[in-house]
């Protein structure tokens, strides 16, 4: 599972120099077709800074805790499940009135969409509990 987590790391660091990348490009060529994706862009090379950290830090801590594989899939399914679901909410046609980062604020997206962050917080809390029961019996 160490494996798997460090490939994920290795993918969100390659996420952070591209997302860099198109955003530099996006500030230093002003008139390009990618000024209005600027604010995805944004968000992925964020998402992917925070995400980093977060696979480092857990596979730190299960490693240390000594917590069983299947438990280290929590995270990694969470963040599978909201993206799956968000992209499905992300498929439906956009109203003309609505910004399309807000794609998944209304209708069926919005079910989508909700139905996917639930998913990630069931598998953070699960992966909250499992580190606090393996820092508990490991004292």
């Amino acid at each position: 599972m160490l494996a798997l987590y460090m490939i994920l790391v290795a993918f969100h660091i390659v996420a952070i120099v591209v997302t860099g990348i198109l955003w530099a490009y996006i500030d230093l060529v002003p008139k390009n077709n990618l000024r209005p994706h600027l604010r995805d862009i944004r968000a992925v090379h964020f998402g992917s800074i925070w995400l980093v950290t977060w696979f480092l830090g857990l596979a730190w801590a299960f490693e240390r805790l000594g917590v069983p594989d299947i438990h280290w899939w929590a995270f990694p399914a969470g963040l599978g499940i909201l993206v799956s679901l968000s992209s499905i909410a992300y498929m439906y046609p956009k109203p003309p009135d609505l910004d399309p980062f807000y794609y998944w604020t209304r209708g069926w997206p919005a079910v989508w969409a909700v139905a996917g962050m639930a998913g990630l917080v069931v598998c953070l809390l699960w992966t909250a509990g499992v580190l606090v029961l393996y820092a508990l019996l490991a004292t």
